[in-house]
This record gives C-alpha cells, sequence and structure tokens, in this order.
C-alpha cells in the first residue's frame, strides 16, 4: 500500500448488541462504548433509534448516549434511524456526529426493515438530509443486501450503480455496502468495489461484512485488492442483522481485521492495548 494511503475503521456494538437474545443495561453500554472511545476508532457505530418493540435491545439510546464521554477522543458517535421520527430524535442528541440510514437494492428488504418501499426511502432520506444540514450532522447511507439478495429482487452492479448515481446527485457521498446475510463471495464482492470505485471516484465506500469465520479473510483480501480502504467490523465477531428473516451470520471480528492490515503494513491508529481491553469487556456482557 502507499504509505500516505488512510484507513478508516468503525467499530459497531449496535450491531453485535441488537441480535442478541438479552438486553445489556444502559449503564453497562455506555461504559462498553466509553472503552471503545479511547481506541482509535474513526467512528463507533453505538446504537439506533428505533422502536424498542421491534429492537428492545437498542432501548434508551439516548440515556446511553447521555452517559458516553467524548473528552479527548477524535471518534466520532454514529446512531443508525429508519425513519424521520428517529432521525428527529437522533438529531437532539448534541453527542452525535453521524445518522446512519439503511437503504437497500431490495424493495423487499426495505420493507421487512423499515416498513417501506424505494419511493418512500428515497423521501426519507431526503427528509434525514434536511434534519442533518439544520442539526450540524452527517448522513450517511448503508446499502444493505449491496451484494445480491435472497428474495429474488433484481440485483445487479448496474441496478446498484443506478441507485448510488441518483443518491449521489443528492449530495450524498459517503455510503456503507453491506453483505447483510454473508452471501456474496469474494470474487463478487471485488467486482463489486472495483466497478464502484472506477464509476465514482468521488464517492467513498466502507464494507461492513456479515460472514462465517472460514471465509472473511477472502472477502477481506477481494475488497482491499479492489482498493477499499474503509471497514466496519465488531469486536468477537458476533450480531448480524435481525430483521432478515435469515439465522445471524456473524460479523468481521475486529481482531481478524486489524490481524489482516498488520499484514498488509497498514497503518490502523489504533491502540491495541485498549483494544484488547475491550475485548476482554465485550466478555463480559451477558455476566
Amino acid at each position: 500500500m502507499k504509505d500516505n494511503e488512510i484507513i478508516k475503521l468503525t467499530e459497531s456494538p449496535r450491531d453485535a448488541q441488537q441480535g442478541l437474545p438479552y438486553i445489556i443495561a444502559p449503564e453497562k453500554r455506555a461504559g462498553y462504548i466509553n472503552t471503545l472511545m479511547k481506541v482509535g476508532f474513526d467512528v463507533i457505530d453505538f446504537g439506533s433509534f428505533v422502536s424498542p418493540k421491534a429492537i428492545p435491545q437498542m432501548a434508551d439510546a439516548g440515556r446511553v448516549l447521555e452517559m458516553v464521554d467524548k473528552t479527548g477522543s477524535n471518534t466520532r458517535l454514529m446512531a443508525i434511524v429508519g425513519n424521520l421520527r428517529g432521525g428527529n430524535e437522533a438529531a437532539a442528541q448534541p453527542g452525535l456526529d453521524i445518522i446512519g440510514f439503511p437503504y437497500s437494492t431490495s424493495e423487499t428488504f426495505l420493507k421487512k426493515n423499515i416498513n417501506a418501499d424505494a419511493r418512500q426511502a428515497e423521501a426519507i432520506i431526503d427528509g434525514l438530509q434536511s434534519i442533518c444540514a439544520a442539526n450540524g450532522k452527517e448522513l450517511r447511507v448503508f446499502i444493505s443486501l449491496a451484494f445480491g439478495n435472497p428474495y429474488n429482487d433484481a440485483w445487479s452492479i448496474d441496478i446498484l450503480s443506478h441507485q448510488l448515481e441518483k443518491l449521489g446527485q443528492k449530495g450524498i457521498t459517503t455510503f456503507t455496502l453491506a453483505d447483510t446475510i454473508g452471501i456474496a463471495s469474494a470474487p463478487l464482492i471485488g467486482e463489486v468495489y472495483t466497478s464502484l470505485l472506477q464509476r465514482f471516484p468521488a464517492m467513498e465506500f466502507g464494507l461492513h461484512l456479515h460472514t462465517r469465520p472460514g471465509e472473511w479473510y477472502a472477502k477481506l483480501s477481494a475488497a482491499w485488492n479492489a482498493g477499499c480502504r474503509w471497514y466496519e467490523g465488531v469486536i468477537s465477531g458476533v450480531g448480524g442483522c435481525p430483521m432478515t428473516g435469515y439465522d445471524l451470520v456473524g460479523n468481521l471480528d475486529t481482531l481478524s481485521l486489524v490481524s489482516f492490515l498488520q499484514e498488509k503494513n497498514a497503518h490502523h491508529h489504533l491502540n491495541t492495548e485498549l483494544l484488547l481491553k475491550a475485548v476482554r469487556l465485550a466478555g463480559e456482557w451477558n455476566n
């Protein structure tokens, strides 16, 4: 890699915790995030402002955020929302930096995840842009099922590119591509990133990878070789999206990601000692 190449890393306790069969107390969630704030991640995807009936594990996100100490940390905090109500609630939080919205190439998944079709989802994005502009927040769009889908909705790189072009015309340039149920092959991941980075040089594309333990290396290598330099991981590799109707596959383990970056001589700017402290703390969630 080039000496001046920037690696961006997001840690996602939200994606780890939202699929757990139990609920972690807000105080314990905040304590864990406070540990992560010292590690050196660019972004922490800490939680979501959604109905507690839909995802009870994410209840009290505002209380969690009130207990997070950002002093001395350059890490930005992100929360996911699925509608304008959640967007307004998130935007009112002074400690929050980024509002994330789960878009998709799949209308079936949009219905399952946020109870909206593509037209309604685009209207929500428009509303979130206004909310973010009025409150000094950044809007980040996740493309769920970015590498195909199991619902028989039409998918191709051209369809994906068309959606990104429309969103780009709205002024959105930062996207997270998610393999939401772990169905993407390594060659397909490489093909998607190669194509999009060539078609949209002004856009930035991250990788949120749900993957089984034996498959992560080939998939991560494909994204790396195609030029992706922004990755999202989860300490312990647990979690996934509970709204798909499929079993949770698990996330890319942050320790595996760090090991991969060290192999590539990539400067990940994480404090590994504090990272291991966070790993130990994550192991205490169910105690």
